[in-house]
């Protein structure tokens, strides 16, 4: 009889165990999906940001280079002395983007160039603007020479 007594509180003492093992293991799954959740949130956003980075480079290599084809192609309108007697607007393609170019003229020497340049693709927009002053010159035979104001010669706007 009393060897009966003992094996049935051997046998109590196991069961109390077996639950404590399921409750470990369900605790050690949750806590390594929790793990691996936080892992592939930090991997899509790192992804995310290098994304937005990129395209901002992109956007400002093609403001800058939207302010070197103006400059290089200087309009020449009737009407001012320089070429340019009001706001004009236009956009140019080929740099990866589409860039919309302005041109305001400050006095009769001094000019405004800002380049809008800016993509928005699968929810990250990646826009660049920058400014340039320039001072148009009338040259010999009537050329005009563009050049920037020294010093930095664009500044971001934002």
């Amino acid at each position: 009889m009393k060897e009966r007594g003992l094996s049935s509180r051997r046998q109590s003492g196991t069961g109390g165990r077996r639950g404590f093992a399921l409750a470990a293991a369900l605790l050690a799954v949750m806590l390594i999906a929790a793990l691996m959740a936080s892992v592939f949130l930090a991997v899509t956003e790192e992804t995310r940001i290098v994304a937005m980075s990129g395209g901002k480079q992109v956007a400002l290599s093609a403001a800058e280079s939207a302010v070197e084809q103006t400059i290089l192609d200087w309009p020449t309108v009737p009407g001012g002395p320089l070429g340019i007697s009001g706001l004009r607007s236009s956009t140019i393609d080929g740099f990866g983007m589409s860039v919309s170019v302005s041109i305001t003229p400050l006095d009769s020497t001094l000019y405004w160039i800002v380049a809008d340049a800016g993509r928005v693709s699968s929810g990250v927009s990646a826009t660049r603007r920058i400014g340039v002053i320039a001072r148009a010159r009338l040259g010999p035979y009537g050329s005009i020479t563009v050049e920037r104001i020294a010093g930095r010669w664009w500044s971001e706007l934002f």
